[in-house]
Formats: structure tokens, sequence, C-alpha cells
């Protein structure tokens, strides 16, 4: 790998990490906030082990990207993590489990895999050759901005519309035909605190 390739590397497990230190330390730090955006939690104790794998991973992603090897490390586990949350997000949404704005995280976790799994520059050659100096596309980096943000905003606007149609239909007095309620985190009270 050249020296470019091992500081993009690096510069991912970093972001990765820290959003992943974050994304597990907002449940436990502040609760509130977020089962305001995703959802009552009755399972207090799963939810504390998903926070505290997430910081652990995290935190291992920030100590790998010091080394090339580190950083494949860190490409393990970013890539793991990130697969394995986008599958429950995208499981559990549409059986209406957990609350649409999962979409949102199933969209970072996306782009997360996608960052990874990226192309990778070829092995060095073994024999000296003269190198080409391309001049970067302009653009690249606020093009890449742009459509992350068009992707959460899609995101949310699916998740909304989500929200808005099932209210309706309870309006209406349509419910759930099995006797559940069509939005199981809006029923679910939480005991013990």
């Amino acid at each position: 790998m050249d020296t470019r390739q091992d500081r993009r590397g690096a510069a991912l497990a970093r972001a990765q990490g820290l959003f992943n230190i974050a994304g597990g330390l907002w449940p436990l730090v502040h609760p509130r906030s977020f089962e305001k955006i995703f959802g009552p939690k009755t399972d207090w104790w799963l939810e504390r082990t998903v926070a505290g794998l997430l910081v652990g991973a995290g935190w291992s992603q920030l100590r790998a990207a010091s080394s090339p090897q580190g950083v494949e490390h860190a490409r393990r586990i970013g890539v793991a993590t990130a697969a394995t949350l986008l599958a429950v997000d995208l499981t559990h949404v549409p059986t209406g489990r957990i609350r649409p704005t999962y979409l949102l995280d199933a969209a970072m976790e996306a782009g997360w895999i996608r960052a990874w799994l990226g192309p990778r520059p070829a092995a060095a050659p073994a024999v000296p050759t003269v190198r080409v100096i391309a001049r970067p596309r302009s653009g690249a980096a606020p093009a890449a901005a742009a459509a992350l943000v068009a992707g959460c905003a899609g995101g949310a606007a699916l998740a909304a519309r989500l929200l808005r149609g099932r209210s309706s239909s309870e309006r209406a007095g349509e419910g759930a035909p099995t006797g559940r309620s069509a939005e199981p985190w809006r029923t679910r009270e939480r005991t013990g605190r």
C-alpha cells in the first residue's frame, strides 16, 4: 500500500471508530434523547449490550489505525459491525419491530461498507515506473457530501411517510389485524424507571 492509501485507511478507521463510540455512548449517557429518536426500549440489558459492543468496536478501530496491519484489522471490524447493524435495521423496520428512523442508521452503515469495500490500489510494481500524477477531480468531496445528505433526507422522508401512513390508518380504525399494535415501539411501557 502506498502512503496515501495508508492515510486514507487510517482516517476511515478513526472516523468509523468515533462514529461507533458515539453511537454506543449515546444510549448509555442520555437514554431519553436516544429513545425519543429511536423509540422506547423494554430490554435494557440488550440495549446496554449493543452499546458496549459498539464502544468496544469503535475503540478497537481507533487503536488499530496507527499501522497498515491495524488498518486491515479496523476494516474487518468496520465491515462486520456495519453489515450486522444494516441487516438488523433492514430486517426489523419493515416488520414494525423498530422505528423507521433506524433507516437513517441503515444509510450510514451502508455508507461505511461502501467506504471500506471501495476500490483499493493494486500492489506496488516490482520495477520502477514513471508516475503520472493526475489531478484529483474537482468537486468529488462536495458531490459525496451531497449524496450522503440526499440519502439521509430520503431516509427521513420515507420514515416520516411511514409514520404518517400508520397513524392515519390507526385513526381510521383499521389497526393491526392480529390484535397487535401496528407500532409496537409506541405501546411498550418501560418498567423499573
